[in-house]
């Protein structure tokens, strides 16, 4: 497949390796049409939103009792893929997640939850997590402080948690907050009294932003869940995240590696085109074969977590691996380009600089290693 893609073998060219081989034609016609979607609306963060919401992305998460496909994760995880080689800066891995913690409350679903759901399929809320995701062991990450809020089940929230996709607006923020009775999970709408939410400087990755909680009082109705039964959720749902975060970054690292096969056809030196020339060539084939193991890595986690047999450990490792290959080859993406690497507005300076940031969102790979080795 590396060396179809460098030689622009066959109709699709360097489109090519973007797929996998083993997809039954059901999947592959279903992939196709997320590709399409994003590819004809997906010019800007807003159509790219759209677009995902005209293909029944959200159907695709939402189980059959809410009135979902219930694909499963392996669809999501491709979902994820297709966005992230678009581009376009939206939440989609964050709303992915509040929707599996809304879908699977049951009994202790707050008033209003369906309508929440309909909203979000309908593409009119969108759902943000501002901060870290939750680690593959449903970990909450340091940032946001909660306490109680006198006995009506409300809370009071403090910190800071950011960065987050802010292409399209958050119509509200699910937050993910360490207290003392354990974590604490709310889904805040907004604007909201002492909760702000602030745009951070767009280096060329696309639009991003935090939010600020100063004391912000949420009420009990708000509150999703909260000491045990949010450990529990987040165990659940941080599986899921890590997968789908992994496969974002996979197609952020394709979208950087078609900017450099792009580059490498039409640059020319010394009289022929870079891609003749062994030393670029061998180095573009390495970056190729390393997303190539990236993407089989987490076709098999997703198929794993549908059949219930991916672990804590064997998830962080995912996402250490895949955040690790997403850092690396879109560094190697820009030497690659040279100076036109640096440009802002440039599509590889973009994926280099939304890495750095998104590679990030499920931990540190270095932490997310050490869970791997520690962690069953």
């Amino acid at each position: 497949m590396t060396t179809q893609a460098l030689n622009g073998n066959g109709a699709d060219g360097a489109e090519r390796w973007r797929e996998r081989e083993d997809e039954d034609s059901l999947f592959r016609q279903l992939r196709l049409t997320v590709r399409q979607g994003l590819e004809v609306d997906g010019d800007t963060p807003g159509g790219a939103w759209e677009a995902l919401t005209q293909v029944g992305a959200w159907e695709f998460a939402l189980p059959i009792d809410k009135d979902g496909l219930d694909l499963g994760q392996a669809v999501l995880a491709m979902a994820c893929e297709e966005a992230g080689n678009a581009m376009q800066p939206v939440p989609l891995a964050d709303t992915l997640l509040a929707l599996d913690l809304l879908a699977g409350l049951g009994p202790l679903a707050p008033e209003g939850t369906d309508d929440t759901l309909d909203r979000v399929r309908a593409g009119e809320l969108t759902l943000a997590v501002p901060g870290r995701l939750p680690d593959p062991r449903g970990a909450v990450p340091p940032g946001i402080a909660w306490k109680p809020d006198g006995d009506d089940g409300g809370v009071v929230l403090t910190g800071t948690g950011g960065p987050f996709a802010a292409g399209v607006d958050a119509g509200a923020l699910l937050v993910l907050a360490s207290g003392p009775d354990g974590p604490c999970v709310a889904l805040v709408e907004l604007p909201a009294p002492g909760v702000r939410v602030r745009p951070l400087r767009d280096h060329g990755g696309g639009a991003v932003a935090g939010a600020v909680f100063d004391e912000a009082r949420i009420p009990a109705g708000a509150v999703l869940l909260r000491g045990l039964a949010a450990e529990r959720a987040l165990a659940r749902v941080g599986l899921r995240a890590a997968v789908h975060q992994a496969s974002l970054l996979a197609g952020i690292t394709a979208a950087a590696l078609t900017a450099v096969v792009s580059r490498i056809r039409g640059r020319q030196q010394f009289g022929q085109a870079l891609v003749k020339h062994q030393g670029p060539r061998l180095r573009v084939a390495g970056l190729l074969a390393r997303l190539d193991a990236v993407r089989w890595a987490v076709g098999d986690a997703a198929r794993d977590l549908d059949e219930g047999r991916l672990t804590p450990g064997e998830a962080a490792g995912l996402i250490a691996l895949t955040a690790e290959t997403t850092l690396d080859v879109t560094r190697d993406a820009v030497h690659l380009h040279g100076a036109s690497g640096l440009v802002r507005d440039g599509l590889v300076a973009g994926c280099y600089r939304r890495a750095a940031w998104e590679a990030l969102r499920c931990g540190r790979p270095a932490q997310l290693w050490d869970t791997a080795a520690h962690t069953p």
